[in-house]
């Protein structure tokens, strides 16, 4: 990451002429660095319940409603508890606080038949693929809804009670740390592997390959559009999420 960040440098130290950006971009081109092994980490349902409600019990049960999000439907953290960024940002936000906004889901993207419609940060600037999905199909999301009363679901989804605020990354993190000491959750496993653990158990449950590309909002190698590859996005996620929970009352 460090490199990538690096070469993004020096393309726009290029774009404004500053001398040997050039050059050092080139030479830099030609080193080969050692790259990480693939993490393996795959959290189980079981996990994801003590962890959903290690949360709840200390008072945070929007970051339990994140993880339900997060392992149910595929979502990236970021995607499921939203983020902050610079008001410089060009995308649109209603929520405003000490010089950044907040950017991610909202309780107006679901609609009355609980399907959520949300666009992955990931591929807003490229594909524009939007994720569609059935939370009646998700029973961990359903248990959290159904302690967070209607009249309350209004503006961003997760938000953290301690402030009324969308949680920043390090407050997120904190309540994870905290989360996964009480539930008993291995050091190695890390959030983001709660979409690892989703796509391992639709495998594992034989959920076919295409479907499983579709609910994680996965187009790359495709010259198909958007428009034409949601047309059963939400199906997709259907038959994943049928297969999955059908593996769980095996166990």
């Amino acid at each position: 990451m460090v490199i990538k960040v690096l070469k993004s440098v020096l393309s726009f130290g290029i774009q404004c002429r500053k001398a040997g950006c050039q050059e050092f971009k080139i030479i830099l081109g030609e080193k080969r660095f050692p790259s990480l092994p693939s993490r393996t980490q795959a959290p189980t349902a079981e996990q994801i319940d003590a962890l959903r409600a290690a949360a709840r019990a200390a008072g945070h049960g929007p970051a339990a409603l994140a993880y339900a999000l997060q392992f149910e439907c595929a979502m990236r953290q970021w995607d499921a508890r939203g983020q902050w960024v610079p008001l410089s940002d060009k995308r649109a936000s209603s929520v405003i606080y000490r010089g950044k906004k907040w950017l991610g889901p909202h309780w107006s993207q679901i609609d009355d038949n609980l399907v959520l419609k949300y666009k992955p940060a990931k591929t807003a600037f490229t594909s524009g693929a939007e994720v569609q999905l059935d939370l009646r199909k998700c029973p961990m999301v359903v248990e959290e809804l159904e302690s967070i009363p209607l009249e309350t679901r209004v503006g961003p989804m997760v938000v953290d009670p301690k402030t009324g605020r969308p949680y920043t990354k390090d407050r997120f993190g904190q309540v994870w740390t905290n989360a996964a000491h009480t539930a008993g959750i291995p050091g190695d496993i890390w959030n983001r592997d709660l979409r690892a653990g989703a796509a391992t158990e639709g495998r594992e449950a034989d959920a076919k390959t295409d479907d499983l590309k579709k609910v994680l909002g996965h187009t790359a190698g495709s010259k198909i559009t958007a428009a034409v590859y949601d047309r059963d996005q939400l199906e997709a996620h259907r038959r994943v999420a049928a297969a999955r929970l059908a593996k769980r009352k095996v166990k």
